[in-house]
C-alpha cells in the first residue's frame, strides 16, 4: 500500500513539472549557426540600364504605397524584381551630395560635392570631375555603340534669369557630363518665355500672370516621364542605351507639406501625390520600354538621392540621422544583381552595379570600385564580417510599460522582451535560450530584436541564464547574458501544495 502511494505522489509530480516545462509553440530545439556565407561573383549583360531617382522619397511610404496598390507602375517592377536597402554613409543627406554619389560610385573626396553648395562661395561651386559620372564611362567604353539620355527636372548650369527668379548656377555639378550624352535635357533647355506653351506645360511651380514670371525652373514628373519616353522612341539609334532621369516632387512636397500629418500620422495627401506623379512618369517610361520590346533586357532601377522624414533630410550618414533620411529603398526589377544575402548596400555601390551589369569590367576604372570608404563595388560583392552588437535589453507584462531587464528582473506572468541592437544589415535573427528551452525572436531589424508572448509557465521556477544569441544574414553573431527570476504560476503552487498535503494526509492515515 505504501508504495502504491509513492508511485501516485510520483505520477503527479511527474506529471506537474511536465507541464510546468512545457514547450509552447513558438520554441524549438537549438540548431547550430550557420557558418558566414562565400560571395560569388556575378557576371551580367544587360543591353540597356534606366536609372530613376524620386527626390527626398521615404522608403516607408514607398513602400506602403507600393503594398497597398497605389503605385501601380511601380508595382509591376517591384512584381518581377526585388527591394534593395540602400544606405548613405559617406556624406551629408543633401540632394547634390546624394546625386554625385548616385551618378559617380564615388564619395564626396573623390566626386568633390561634399554637400548642395546652393549658398557657397562662387569659387567653391564646382562640378563633377571630368569622366567621373556613370553616362561617361559607359561612352567611354562603348562609344557610338550606346546612346545616353539624361533628363533631370532642374537646371544644371547658369540659367537666364530674366524670367526665372532663382539664383545662377545653383545646381552646376554636372557641366563637365553634357558632351558624353546624346541626348541631354534639363531646365536650361527651355526658353522659358510667357509664351511658350511647352514650358507652361513644364512647370512645376506655376506662372504668374501679374509678374509675367515662372516662379521656378523646376519641371513635373510627368512632363519629363514623357520627354524621356519621346527619346527613348525616337532618339535610340543603337543597341544599348542609357537612361538617366531624376524627378523631384517627393522633396518639394516634403519640404512644403511634411511626410506624414503629426497630428494622426497619415501622409500628408500633398506628399502622396508627389510619389503618385513619380509613379506616373514612371509608367510612361515601362510602357515604352514595352513597345519597343526591350524590356527584358533592360535593367530598371528606380531609388533616391536621399530619404525625408517630417519636412527635412539634413543630417549626417547612416545611423546618425533618423534612418528614414539615410536609408533608401530601391525597386530593382531583376534580383540577378541582389546581394547573396540580401544585404543592405551604399549609394556609392549603384554606379558599379550599373556597370558590370552592363558586361563592363569595374577594375579598370580609376579610382578603383574597390568598396572602400569612398568607393562603390557592385552590390554583390559587398560583405559584411561586423558582428551585431547588443546594447542591453527591456521586458514588458503584457499591457504594461516596458522596463529595463536587470538582474533584479522577476517574471511573474505572461510578458514581451526587447533586444536594443545595431547592425548594417536590415534584419537580425534572435535566439534566447533558457535552461532547457530555446525561443526564436518574432520581429527583428537591425536595431531591435523582439520575443513576444513568451509563456513562464514555460519555464523552471527561481534563478535562470537568459542566453540571447544574435545572428545577421551574413552569419556574423554575438551573444548576451542576463539573470533574472522567475517564480512558479499560482496554479503551480498550488498544486505543489497539494501533492504534499496529500502525502502528509496518507502517511497520517497509515499511522
Amino acid at each position: 500500500m505504501k508504495s502504491k502511494h509513492f508511485i501516485s505522489i510520483g505520477i503527479l509530480i511527474l506529471f506537474t513539472s511536465v507541464i510546468s516545462n512545457q514547450v509552447s509553440g513558438n520554441t524549438l530545439f537549438l540548431t547550430e549557426l550557420t557558418s558566414h556565407t562565400e560571395i560569388q561573383s556575378t557576371t551580367l549583360d544587360f543591353e540597356n540600364v534606366v536609372f530613376i531617382t524620386w527626390d527626398g522619397t521615404n522608403y516607408k511610404a514607398l513602400e506602403d504605397l507600393i503594398n497597398d496598390g497605389t503605385l501601380v507602375n511601380t508595382k509591376r517592377v517591384d512584381d518581377v524584381g526585388y527591394r534593395q536597402t540602400v544606405r548613405i554613409s559617406s556624406h551629408l543627406t543633401s540632394t547634390g551630395a546624394g546625386l554625385a554619389c548616385s551618378e559617380t560610385g564615388y564619395g564626396p573626396e573623390h566626386n568633390l560635392i561634399p554637400y548642395n553648395m546652393f549658398g557657397a562661395p562662387e569659387e567653391d561651386k564646382v562640378s563633377i570631375p571630368d569622366g567621373m559620372t556613370v553616362g561617361e564611362k559607359l561612352k567611354n567604353v562603348y562609344g557610338d555603340d550606346i546612346t545616353n539620355i539624361f533628363v533631370f527636372s532642374w537646371q544644371t548650369g547658369e540659367m537666364d534669369l530674366t524670367y526665372i527668379n532663382q539664383n545662377p548656377m545653383i545646381d552646376p555639378i554636372y557641366d563637365n557630363m553634357k558632351e558624353d550624352f546624346d541626348v541631354y535635357f534639363a531646365s536650361e533647355s527651355l526658353n522659358w518665355t510667357p509664351s511658350d506653351p511647352e514650358a507652361r506645360d513644364a512647370t512645376f511651380h506655376g506662372f504668374y500672370e501679374d509678374v509675367q514670371k515662372y516662379q521656378s525652373p523646376v519641371m513635373r514628373a510627368e512632363f519629363l516621364g514623357n520627354k524621356a519616353a519621346d527619346f527613348l522612341a525616337n532618339n535610340v539609334t543603337t543597341d544599348r542605351f542609357f537612361l538617366r532621369i531624376h524627378l523631384t516632387e517627393p522633396d518639394q512636397a516634403g519640404h512644403g507639406y511634411g511626410v506624414r500629418d503629426t497630428s494622426t500620422g497619415e501622409y500628408t495627401p500633398e506628399y502622396r501625390q508627389s510619389l503618385i506623379d513619380c509613379d506616373i512618369a514612371t509608367g510612361m517610361i515601362l510602357d515604352e520600354l514595352e513597345n519597343m520590346d526591350v524590356l527584358n533586357e533592360t535593367l530598371i532601377i528606380i531609388g533616391a538621392d536621399h530619404g525625408m522624414y517630417h519636412r527635412s533630410h539634413d543630417g549626417g550618414v547612416w545611423p546618425v540621422n533618423h534612418p528614414e533620411i539615410t536609408s533608401m529603398t530601391f525597386i530593382i526589377n531583376d534580383d540577378a544583381v541582389q546581394h547573396p544575402t540580401g544585404l543592405p548596400v551604399y549609394q556609392r555601390d549603384v554606379v558599379p552595379t550599373i556597370l558590370a551589369s552592363m558586361g563592363i569590367n569595374t577594375a579598370v576604372f580609376s579610382p578603383s570600385y574597390d568598396g572602400g570608404d569612398q568607393e562603390g563595388q557592385p552590390f554583390w560583392e559587398r560583405t559584411d564580417t561586423v558582428d551585431p552588437i547588443i546594447y542591453s535589453a527591456s521586458y514588458q507584462f503584457l499591457g504594461q510599460a516596458w522596463t529595463d531587464f536587470t538582474t533584479d528582473t522577476k517574471l511573474t506572468e505572461t510578458f514581451n522582451l526587447s533586444l536594443i541592437t545595431f547592425d548594417w544589415d536590415n534584419t537580425l535573427n534572435g535566439v534566447l535560450e533558457v535552461d532547457d528551452l530555446v525561443i526564436e525572436s518574432d520581429y527583428s531589424r537591425w536595431e531591435r530584436v523582439n520575443f513576444f508572448n513568451i509563456d513562464v509557465e514555460d519555464f523552471k521556477s527561481g534563478k535562470s541564464t537568459f542566453h540571447f544569441t544574435v545572428t545577421d544574414s551574413s552569419g556574423n553573431s554575438s551573444t548576451f547574458d542576463l539573470v533574472a527570476k522567475v517564480s512558479a504560476p499560482i496554479w503551480f503552487s498550488i498544486i505543489g501544495v497539494l501533492v504534499v498535503s496529500s502525502y502528509i494526509v496518507v502517511k497520517r492515515r497509515r499511522k
